[in-house]
């Protein structure tokens, strides 16, 4: 009986520890973001209301503080958090506006090398190899541009069309780059046509046009995250001189190999649609990728990092009856012990 007890203590406190402790600190290290979200107009001008009302909270807090240090600085987080939201709204708004169906792919040829494009970024798939090889691109950008030959399938017209407008905004980058530091990749102001809406469609109709109609798992990979991180159990190394990354970034970012294993592919997948809103203030920029290119990119992950998560979980209900099987035999043994010593 009194085992018995031991035994209820025990699993209650682990129960208490699973159900209590656990999910608030997860609570606390991994706050609760809204879903994946691929309609990226959507999701920026929303998570931009949602740093709004942060900021509300946080003037409100400071008033009650009565310190006016602190409500001048509120106040001024507020109004950049409303510029920002009211930046997105115009932003996206102009993407919305254009009509890529009619863009025109030869056209759209011709806007690329009109407007410089091909002066840093390769074009494989139309027999454009980059300017420079990687170690003189990373000098002279701190990190590789990337090739675009696979562009077209890995992002959808909209994120592409904005990619190209302005890179800034698009990648959510900000608060890392302004007039006095740019982003290497300049904003699109137009290719000499009357109307730049019309440019942007035919480059996207362009890049989706030279795209392969499938691209494998590591290849996504490669041109959606190796220009920055390793996976060192693939064998797969940055294309940046890490001393360039690691002054554009700030630091050299991660090895990604075991990433699956540390974060989980939801956190993944939501980091990767939208970088600052699980991260506020990180230095790696918004990937962007269509629904279909970010599950290969997770898929790939979890070929590197846990290839064996199939068979570890079969084989879980195997163990549990093991144990259980080795419980009841336990418990017979202790009664023929004890039966004999009474």
């Amino acid at each position: 009986m009194r085992e018995l007890k031991i035994l209820i203590v025990v699993v209650v406190l682990s129960l208490i520890t699973y159900w209590g402790i656990e999910p608030y600190a997860h609570s606390i290290m991994h706050p609760k973001v809204d879903p994946v979200n691929y309609n990226f107009a959507e999701g920026d001008v929303k998570q931009a209301e949602v740093v709004v009302s942060k900021r509300e909270a946080d003037l409100e807090s400071a008033k009650k503080l009565g310190e006016s240090a602190k409500i001048k600085n509120a106040e001024k987080d507020l109004q950049e958090a409303k510029d920002s939201l009211e930046e997105y709204k115009t932003f996206w708004a102009e993407i919305g506006a254009i009509d890529f169906k009619k863009g025109n792919a030869e056209k759209g040829a011709e806007v690329f090398m009109n407007a410089g494009c091909a002066g840093c970024h390769g074009l494989e798939a139309a027999g454009m190899p980059a300017p420079m090889d990687n170690a003189s691109a990373s000098e002279a950008y701190k990190v590789v541009p990337p090739d675009l030959s696979t562009a077209g399938y890995l992002y959808d017209d909209a994120f592409l069309a904005a990619v190209i407008k302005n890179p800034n905004i698009a990648l959510k980058l900000k608060h890392k780059f302004n007039d006095e530091n740019p982003y290497p990749m300049p904003a699109f102001f137009g290719a000499g046509g009357e109307d730049i809406n019309q440019e942007l469609a035919d480059m996207v109709a362009y890049l989706k046009s030279v795209a392969p109609k499938e691209v494998s798992d590591e290849k996504v990979f490669a041109d959606s995250c190796q220009r920055c991180h390793d996976m060192k159990y693939e064998k797969q190394y940055v294309f940046t001189n890490r001393v360039n990354l690691a002054e554009y970034m700030g630091s050299n970012p991660p090895d990604l190999s075991m990433m699956i294993r540390s974060k989980g592919a939801d956190y993944l997948h939501k980091f990767i649609n939208d970088t600052q809103k699980m991260l506020p203030g990180t230095a790696m920029p918004r990937v962007g990728l269509n629904k279909k290119a970010e599950e290969q990119v997770v898929a790939y992950m979890q070929k590197a990092g846990d290839e064996k998560k199939a068979e570890r979980e079969s084989l879980g209900i195997y163990i549990m009856i093991y144990f259980l099987i080795f419980g009841i035999f336990g418990w017979l043994w202790k009664r023929k012990v004890w039966s004999e010593l009474h």
